[in-house]
């Protein structure tokens, strides 16, 4: 079995969920504390096509700068990574594709469906640790436009599909933090999002790769009711901040 990335410097893709992408498991695979976005990893990054010479699914051909991109991982448990690895005959790069696709897919529709739901108990259980966040210091933040931002990034269909779910709910994230009793609640919420995306991008995290991360933070990997809250807050965020502008 390979050894996976450093995960210390990679966050948990769009692709993920944080649940095994094989649909007969789905386990949980990240548990945050302290609100990073990579604490308690209990998944392993799997290659699809195989890393080095010998390992499962190996493919001669593929640009070694392809070999550790976002695309040539799926993130699994370790049974599941131990599976895909000892039966390649079964577990094809084409079916783990597949599965990868699938994936991605059955996540954007379940948060999609969750979109609805999202009320302002979630709402208050998601802002609460960023507002408490807030960090020392005057934050830079204006109003820019969502599309403006998504264009300038570079963000993959897949992001800008779940930044369109997210905005079905902006509205009601705005109502939320005007009527919290702290007057400044929305003033430390956007100086908290500021603060964590700042440390992202100094990690060298950037477009869907640094979204993710900050969708994680936002989201707290709760089920998938509280992600739903946390990708519409983030959405909000998105909007307002004065981030994802370089």
């Amino acid at each position: 079995m390979e050894r996976p990335p450093n995960r210390s410097k990679r966050p948990v893709w769009i692709s993920s969920g944080n649940r095994c992408a094989l649909p007969e498991c789905r386990k949980r695979l990240v548990e945050t504390a302290g609100g990073s976005a990579y604490g308690g990893v209990l998944g392993e990054l799997a290659h699809i096509a195989g890393n080095r010479p010998g390992s499962a699914r190996f493919d001669a051909e593929m640009p070694e700068s392809d070999r550790n991109s976002a695309s040539n991982l799926i993130l699994v448990c370790a049974n599941c990574h131990k599976k895909i690895d000892g039966d390649p005959k079964t577990y094809t790069i084409g079916k783990l594709r597949r599965i990868k696709q699938e994936h991605e897919e059955w996540i954007i529709k379940s948060t999609e469906e969750h979109m609805h739901e999202v009320s302002f108990t979630e709402l208050g259980g998601i802002t609460r640790y960023l507002a408490e966040n807030e960090p020392e210091g005057e934050p830079s933040y204006v109003l820019t436009h969502i599309r403006e931002k998504i264009n300038k990034n570079h963000l993959s269909a897949r992001t800008r599909q779940l930044i369109l779910i997210g905005t079905t709910r902006v509205k009601q994230v705005g109502s939320f933090i005007d009527g919290h009793p702290d007057a400044r609640f929305g003033e430390r919420l956007a100086a908290g999002f500021v603060r964590q995306y700042e440390m992202q991008s100094s990690k060298g995290l950037a477009g869907d790769d640094l979204f993710e991360a900050l969708r994680l933070f936002a989201c707290q990997n709760k089920d998938f009711l509280y992600e739903a809250a946390g990708l519409a807050v983030l959405v909000y965020l998105f909007e307002k901040c004065e981030v994802f502008e370089k």
